[in-house]
């Protein structure tokens, strides 16, 4: 799993900004990528070589479409079986795969918001700025406005 904290944290504050409709649009598309990446992955452990960049990508595409094909097939099929059924064949695949089926990852997030003084938000996001001169400017530029 590849996690970089800056990097989610801005996805976050970027969804927390969407509507619920963009909200969906962009969960569709993570899950495309997902799945394009698990291709992308076999590949790469298959040694596959290509022609040229078009060649792979055309590769990764294809058979994200196929897998994900057999999946929605799989889920339908999986779907008409009783529950108890379901019951048994997440035990017998949770055993063929090591007791990897029953393996969660859990991800927390904390997100922190606060009033800080303008001063201190400024000489953050642009170090070296003379905050003390950029606000003496500021004003007079205001009066100026003000007057006019």
């Amino acid at each position: 799993m590849n996690v970089d904290p800056d990097k989610i944290k801005e996805l976050v504050l970027l969804f927390s900004e969407l509507d619920y409709e963009y909200q969906n649009e962009l969960m569709a598309k993570a899950y495309v990528l997902s799945l394009k990446q698990s291709q992308k992955n076999l590949i790469v452990k298959e040694e596959k070589k290509f022609k040229n960049k078009s060649e792979y990508d055309k590769e990764i595409e294809e058979r994200t479409n196929s897998n994900a094909k057999k999946a929605l097939d799989m889920v339908e099929l999986i779907e008409k079986i009783p529950d108890d059924k379901k019951a048994e064949l997440f035990i017998l695949l949770d055993k063929l795969g090591s007791g990897k089926l029953a393996q969660k990852s859990d991800i927390e997030i904390k997100i922190n918001q606060a009033r800080v003084p303008l001063k201190d938000y400024i000489e953050e996001i642009l170090p070296g700025t003379d905050f003390n001169l950029a606000y003496k400017n500021t004003m007079e530029h205001l009066k100026e406005i003000k007057n006019t």
